[in-house]
């Protein structure tokens, strides 16, 4: 009998299958009978864990494969964790340290997620767990891979002291989430990010410490040129003065990235000599990208709406839009001061996009509101004898809808042309539209399931 079989002898050697197949293909198997990506490492009746359980020869196993214990995510602010105490505590952070041993020099991917759960006595020594946590991870930073970090701003305090010296070379996916605290560390986002060799994804959104300008996104994108995905929180700020290399950068070039998405707010107070506005800054911005397989763009815009600020710099936003038009499928604008004229330049624009999300003001808008019967008009396919108008409507090909204002200038009748001339009986298909209104414009329950498109309207 195979040595190896013996934990196993009950069943005898012809019918341990798995021992006969290369110890390669034994370890593969064990990586993907892992229930998740990323392992739940306080869950005993799950991969890795509970193959321990099954006999001598797989423990051995298991234990030298260094790629099950690399990757993991824990959730703080779950039952268990409130009510654990500092015993359960300890557990975890010893749990952790068993995973990094036996993880070896394997690529780490980590996440840490902190969802708060109201009136439960234990949020502050859980801030300090993750703390301790984020502490123990950094020790490791050499083997970071694909890090997310959904926590306080307090708890932040460890990575903002070890980031000039840390080695992120191997770093090729950052996450970070900061949730508002009452005590918040500096953590200079723009140095982090210059420590990462290999970056492809970057979602910072971090509102304390040194925020980032439109010029360090600038900065992060002349020195990250293979990055595919990248959402940024940032000040509408923007002189065009980003350098890198000691050499000012005129065009950021960014072959590969496909999604983007900006969320953008303006501090008066801000001690900066930028004279521009922030509408100015962010068209200016947008026209040094190089972009060639954008495919998703989102815009949430967390400044002044003066809608006679932007018009100035309006045809310079379109040509961006235009300049991305033949990739672009996914477009979100939020709460950017646009006119009802403006936001149909702004469609016609990105005729191929599939996806639309239209955020405007729940409030009725002082100057006029941006989704109206006429934005309906130009979406809806108009027939003519029976058949559908040879002149195409706004946004052709578009399979989902999403639109969010106050409600009072839409009518029933105009949405509901609208929605028949997508429905499934016509060649270009509406799946689903959200709508969220303060008043609202459908009648009674949605007629619309039964021909394919799924209706929702939430008042609020």
């Amino acid at each position: 009998m195979n040595p190896r079989c013996k934990d196993v002898a009950p069943f005898g050697h012809n019918k341990c299958f798995i021992l006969r197949l290369p110890i390669e293909l034994q370890t593969q198997i064990f990586i993907e009978c892992a229930s998740y990506p990323y392992g739940q490492l306080m869950i005993e009746h799950e991969a890795p864990q509970v193959l321990l359980l099954v006999c001598k020869y797989w423990r051995d196993l298991a234990y030298a494969t260094s790629r099950l214990w690399s990757s993991f995510e824990i959730h703080f602010g779950t039952w268990e964790q409130n009510f654990k105490g500092t015993e359960g505590d300890a557990r975890i952070l010893s749990r952790v340290r068993l995973w990094l041993r036996r993880s070896g020099n394997y690529p780490l991917h980590v996440k840490l997620f902190y969802k708060p759960v109201a009136s439960r006595p234990r949020q502050g020594t859980l801030s300090h767990l993750m703390s301790e946590m984020l502490a123990l991870l950094i020790r490791y930073s050499s083997r970071w891979q694909d890090i997310e970090l959904s926590m306080p701003s307090s708890c932040f305090a460890s990575l903002s002291s070890a980031a000039p010296g840390l080695d992120l070379s191997s770093l090729s996916s950052l996450v970070l989430n900061s949730i508002p605290s009452t005590h918040s560390d500096f953590l200079d986002v723009r140095n982090l990010a210059s420590n990462c060799g290999k970056l492809t994804r970057l979602h910072i959104n971090f509102e304390s410490g040194r925020v980032l300008t439109l010029d360090d996104c600038g900065v992060i994108f002349a020195q990250h040129p293979n990055l595919s995905s990248c959402k940024l929180y940032a000040q509408c700020l923007f002189d065009g003065s980003s350098e890198h290399s000691g050499h000012a950068v005129d065009k950021f070039i960014l072959p590969a990235l496909s999604e983007l998405h900006l969320t953008l707010y303006s501090r008066s107070n801000h001690g900066s000599n930028n004279s521009f506005s922030p509408q100015t800054a962010l068209t200016m911005f947008l026209n040094r990208l190089e972009l060639y397989v954008l495919t998703s763009l989102r815009f949430e815009w967390f400044v002044d709406n003066d809608r006679s600020s932007w018009s100035s710099c309006h045809p310079f936003f379109v040509k961006f839009l235009e300049a991305v038009e033949p990739t672009l499928e996914t477009l979100s604008l939020g709460y950017l001061p646009l006119s009802e004229e403006q936001l149909i330049d702004c469609l016609r624009a990105t005729p191929y996009v599939t996806s639309a999300e239209l955020l405007f003001s729940l409030g009725e808008e002082i100057e006029g509101p941006a989704i109206t019967d006429k934005l309906l008009r130009a979406l809806t396919f108009i027939r003519r004898s029976g058949s559908i108008s040879t002149s195409e409507p706004l946004l052709c090909m578009l399979q989902s809808l999403t639109l969010q204002c106050h409600g009072k200038v839409c009518s029933e009748q105009e949405l509901v042309r609208f929605l028949e001339s997508r429905s499934n009986k016509q060649p270009h298909t509406l799946q689903t539209l959200k709508l969220r209104t303060q008043t609202p414009i459908l009648s009674g329950e949605s007629r619309w399931i039964d021909s394919g498109i799924n209706v929702t309207e939430v008042c609020v």
